[in-house]
């Protein structure tokens, strides 16, 4: 008995280690810019990062646009929202007494041939099968509507490497593990 629990002392964190051991490593890219050493290039950046700017001002610019068209529509599609949820809550309410009414009926016909406290084959519990339905919100619904239908990148950032790299600079990515890294070589 002793040696048996000893064993399984010395298991677990065995099987623990070797569950860490599996973890597959994660890297992580970064992306420097190097600027080009001559004037010519530092002004052709300068150019570069106007240009940057203009193109993420108007792309947020018009995200926000699109972010307040959608706001009357916000209204309705709660509202639908709210009528959906009330009817799932209906289902769900249905089923759920289905299911407790199963259970009591098992345990009914099952007790005149023994007595409830002991069970010769107990029949494990098992949480109803339903999902409880989540109560939609105003900004959930904002959340999915602007998701759906506004985008926030206009692809500014590699407009803007392809004329970095234009006027003379370097564009350097480096991949580096970042969590569960291998051994150096």
């Amino acid at each position: 008995m002793r040696l048996c629990a000893l064993s399984l002392r010395l298991a677990v964190p065995i099987l623990l280690a070797l569950l860490a051991g599996c973890a597959a490593p994660r890297y992580q890219t970064s992306v420097r810019l190097i600027p080009p050493s001559d004037a010519p290039g530092r002004a052709c950046v300068q150019k570069c990062d106007a240009a940057k700017s203009a193109c993420q001002s108007g792309c947020h610019a018009r995200y926000q646009a699109c972010v307040n068209a959608l706001e009357p529509q916000v209204e309705a599609r709660y509202l639908d929202a709210l009528k959906s949820y009330e009817l799932e809550l209906k289902q769900y309410a249905a089923a759920l007494r289905h299911y407790e009414m199963q259970m009591q009926f098992d345990w009914m016909n099952r007790y005149p041939f023994y007595p409830y406290w002991w069970d010769p084959w107990p029949r494990p519990y098992f949480p109803p099968p339903y999902r409880e339905p989540v109560m939609p919100t105003r900004e959930g619904v904002r959340a999915q509507l602007v998701k759906s239908n506004c985008h926030a990148d206009c692809g500014c950032l590699p407009a803007y490497d392809t004329c970095f790299v234009g006027c003379g600079g370097q564009r350097v990515s480096e991949t580096v593990c970042v969590e569960n890294c291998p051994p150096p070589k």
